[in-house]
């Protein structure tokens, strides 16, 4: 892995860089961002180029030197990763106190032995309170590197003692041209599926397309049910939409993606500018039975409807008021 490799953050990287040349790389550093924006992968290759033997001008690794080549197997000793143990969901003290013991030693191999804590919300309290004592007397040597989707999660004593990085979404253009280069995915097929999975990379790649596309047909389904159902309908879906397990976050973003070429399609947009490009047609006929307002209107409901559940409000309730609403906005005879 090399800083070349990372796409999408390049003031991240700039200060890296930055850092590298002038010899000033913090003790700890903290890599806040949305799972699958490359903050792993950015660890990898901090670590590979910390510890090369042939350090390049522009501050990046060799990849031929010894050491580079142990980071290319995965088995460079100087590199650890933290992470829960399973079936455990934290990290927790007894890991830390191994961690606090080896980094008390010189790096095995190089000259900077790495520890990647991920993710750094899962410390619990004793694990952070001994992780703590590290960071305020850190040994020479060691660079520890904490990722993190936002901070709220982490004792303010712990994000005070990193350097702060924040990582932001990968732009849409990229993750579409990825996806056609290492997945052979058309452009129509790319940007839905960089769409469903805004600014995340790793999302992308990991992401099925067919059982993306099979999840779109069924929600655009159920947003019919919502418009036409009978009322028992209606509310039967709301129960079964609130039970344990339902991806409700998948069906939102899918649905706002409907919506959001529906709404497209009103100010005049070209089908190469649709996210939903291959079900055009249903598209269209929708979209001549809607009015710009009421298409507003639905994706301001489906916002809120975000919102609402992840403020903890009573699921099956919400949503039984969602569905209603929304059967009750709507024109007769509209799919969705």
């Amino acid at each position: 892995m090399f800083l070349r490799d990372i796409l999408g953050q390049e003031r991240v990287i700039g200060f890296l860089k930055q850092a590298l040349a002038n010899d000033q790389m913090p003790h700890a550093l903290l890599f806040l961002g949305n799972e699958g924006v490359g903050k792993e992968s950015t660890a990898l290759a901090l670590a590979q180029v910390l510890n090369c033997e042939n350090r390049q001008p522009d501050q990046d690794a060799c990849g031929q030197c010894h050491s580079c080549r142990l980071f290319a197997t995965g088995s460079y000793p100087d590199f650890l990763q933290i992470n829960p143990v399973p079936p455990s969901v934290q990290i927790k003290i007894g890991q830390i106190r191994e961690l606090n013991r080896q980094v008390g030693f010189h790096p095995l191999a190089g000259t900077w032995r790495v520890v990647l804590l991920k993710p750094a919300e899962t410390l619990n309290e004793e694990a952070a309170n001994a992780f703590l004592k590290t960071l305020e007397e850190p040994p020479p040597g060691n660079l520890f590197i904490l990722t993190a989707i936002g901070e709220r999660d982490l004792l303010p004593t712990i994000v005070s003692r990193c350097r702060r990085l924040s990582f932001g979404a990968i732009p849409q253009a990229i993750l579409i041209q990825e996806l056609q280069n290492r997945q052979g995915l058309t452009t129509e097929q790319a940007s839905l599926v960089a769409a469903i999975n805004y600014g995340s990379l790793g999302g992308a790649l990991a992401e099925d397309l067919m059982d993306l596309l099979a999840k779109r047909d069924q929600v655009v389904n159920e947003l019919g049910v919502l418009q036409q159902g009978s009322t028992g309908n209606v509310l039967k879906w709301a129960t079964e939409k609130s039970k344990k397990g339902t991806n409700l976050d998948s069906f939102i973003i899918l649905a706002r993606l409907w919506y959001r070429d529906l709404l497209a399609l009103t100010c005049q947009a070209t089908p190469a500018q649709l996210i939903n490009q291959d079900r055009l047609a249903d598209l269209v006929s929708q979209e001549h039975l809607l009015t710009s307002a009421l298409i507003v209107e639905r994706l301001g409901a489906l916002s809120s409807l975000q919102r609402q559940l992840r403020g903890n409000f009573n699921s099956e309730l919400t949503l039984n008021n969602f569905s209603l609403q929304w059967r009750q906005e709507g024109p007769a005879g509209v799919l969705g």
